[in-house]
């Protein structure tokens, strides 16, 4: 999973919400893919008045990494 986050003013990247083509939120920016990712930045970055820092983020859950086979 890919994540689209943006820069707060605390210094955190905090992800940013998705957006749909009728205009309502639908949680976070995640994709698939990184291209998926990409392109819904540009789009974001297109509609923002003031520019941002922007980034992606691979979402690299530590629950699934480090599960061993048998447990939890």
């Amino acid at each position: 999973m890919f994540i689209v986050k943006k820069l707060g003013k605390n210094g955190s990247w905090n992800a940013i919400s998705l957006i749909d083509k009728n205009g309502s939120f639908r949680g976070e920016a995640r994709f698939e893919t990184k291209r998926e990712a990409q392109k819904y930045l540009e789009e974001y970055k297109n509609k923002m008045k003031s520019p941002q820092d922007l980034k992606i983020f691979s979402d690299q859950s530590p629950n699934n990494q480090n599960k061993k086979p048998g447990s939890g």
